[in-house]
């Protein structure tokens, strides 16, 4: 799926040049296959065929926000234009 845009700048640095100065050196792997998956995804439903890293759409002021679970309290987050098929504001966040 088209990626928009990425909020986090390490996350945006290691996408886009393969440089992952600025995320935590213990989860590049997940981080590496959980960007591969929504890169390689054609339709947001697919978001939740990757179990493994507990996928969910946020609730309240977020409830249009996905979420996939990194660490104890980091997630990747991000949003789904259904107009476009696009991603935008990827982030990797601690919102706890």
């Amino acid at each position: 799926m088209e990626i928009r845009n990425i909020r986090h700048k390490g996350l945006r640095n290691f996408v886009e040049k393969n440089n992952p100065k600025g995320l935590p050196g213990d989860y590049i792997a997940k981080i590496t296959d959980i960007m591969a998956f929504l890169i390689d995804i054609g339709d947001i439903d697919e978001v939740f065929d990757l179990p493994k890293y507990k996928p969910h759409r946020l609730s309240g002021d977020r409830a249009d926000t996905y979420s996939f679970h990194v660490t104890a309290n980091w997630r990747i987050t991000f949003k789904h234009d259904a107009d476009e098929n696009e991603l935008y504001d990827i982030d990797y966040e601690d919102y706890h």
